[in-house]
C-alpha cells in the first residue's frame, strides 16, 4: 500500500466534492475543480489498487464525453450565430503545461477543445490560449510530491489571458475553462468588450440574463452559453448519440432564446 497515492486520492476527493458542491450554488468554476478532482482521485485509486481501473477507466471516459458534447454543441451555436473565421479558446493550462508551468513537449489530449474544434469546423482557425505560471522546480523533483494543478484562474491571470487574446485579434472567444472568482457575472465579458462570446457556465439565474441582455455594450457580446441543468443526471450510462447524452445534463441558451433555456436549466420553466 503506498500512502503517497493514497494521499493523493483523498485531496482528489475534497477538491471534487468541493468543485461539485460550488456548481451547485452557481459558481461556473466549479465543474472544472470537480472534474479535476475526480481524475486524480482515480488516478490515485488506479496508481494503489488496480483492481480499480476498470471502473475508473469507465468513468473517466463517460465524464470525457460529457466534456467533448457540451463544447461540441456551445461551437455550433457560435458558428451559427457569428460564422467566425478564427477563435481563441480559454482552456484549462494543464492540457499545455506541467505541474511546474514547464511547457510540455505534446499538450495534452483535450476534449473540451476537440469538442469545440468539431463544432466549428476544419475552416476556423483555433488557437487555445491559457494562464501562464511558474514555479521553481527543485533539484529533485522527481522525488518529491509535485504541486498541485493548476485549478484557480485570478483577475491578475485573466487580464493576461484577455491581453494575449487582443493581440491575437480573433474573430471571436470561447471560454470552456472558467471565469475568476473575482469578476464572475456578468462583470467578466467586460474584459473582452469588442468580441462575441460562448462559454461554459452552471450560473442559470441573473447574472447569465444580464450578460446576454447587455448585448456588447459594455462588454463582450455573448451569443450561447452552455448550461448545467440542477436537474443533470449523473448516472453510469451515456446516450450513444450526442444530442440524448447533451440533453441529459445541458442546455444550450442563445441570443434568441435565452430567457427561456435559462428558467429551464434552472428548473423554473413553466410546465
Amino acid at each position: 500500500m503506498d500512502f503517497k497515492w493514497i494521499a493523493v486520492m483523498v485531496v482528489g476527493i475534497v477538491l471534487a466534492l468541493f468543485g461539485m458542491n460550488k456548481q451547485k450554488q452557481g459558481a461556473a468554476w466549479g465543474q472544472a475543480l470537480a472534474i479535476v478532482g475526480a481524475l486524480i482521485a482515480v488516478a490515485g485509486a488506479i496508481m494503489n489498487m488496480t483492481n480499480f481501473f476498470q471502473a475508473g477507466s469507465q468513468s473517466m471516459a463517460r465524464e470525457k464525453r460529457y466534456m467533448y458534447v457540451q463544447t461540441k454543441f456551445l461551437g455550433e451555436a457560435l458558428k451559427s450565430a457569428a460564422s467566425p473565421s478564427k477563435v481563441c479558446v480559454i482552456i484549462d493550462p494543464n492540457n499545455f503545461v506541467d505541474e511546474w508551468g514547464d511547457e510540455l513537449p505534446q499538450p495534452r489530449q483535450s476534449d473540451w477543445l476537440d469538442g469545440v474544434k468539431a463544432g466549428l469546423g476544419s475552416s476556423v482557425e483555433i488557437i487555445p490560449v491559457y494562464p501562464e505560471f511558474h514555479i521553481k522546480k527543485p533539484a529533485n523533483a522527481d522525488q518529491v510530491m509535485p504541486p498541485m494543478p493548476y485549478t484557480m484562474m485570478g483577475m491578475r491571470d485573466y487580464k493576461k489571458v484577455c491581453e494575449k487574446i487582443k493581440k491575437i485579434k480573433p474573430d471571436a472567444v470561447v471560454n470552456v475553462y472558467q471565469f475568476p472568482m473575482e469578476a464572475p457575472l456578468p462583470t467578466a465579458p467586460a474584459e473582452l468588450t469588442g468580441y462575441v462570446l460562448a462559454f461554459l457556465t452552471s450560473s442559470a439565474g441573473r447574472d447569465l440574463r444580464a450578460a446576454f441582455q447587455d448585448g456588447g455594450a459594455k462588454g463582450a457580446e455573448v451569443v450561447a452559453s452552455v448550461l448545467t441543468k440542477v436537474d443533470a443526471v449523473y448516472d453510469e450510462t451515456i446516450p450513444a448519440k450526442d444530442q440524448a447524452a447533451f440533453n441529459r445534463r445541458f442546455v444550450l441558451a442563445t441570443k434568441a432564446d435565452f430567457d427561456a433555456k435559462i428558467s429551464e436549466a434552472s428548473g423554473s420553466a413553466k410546465k
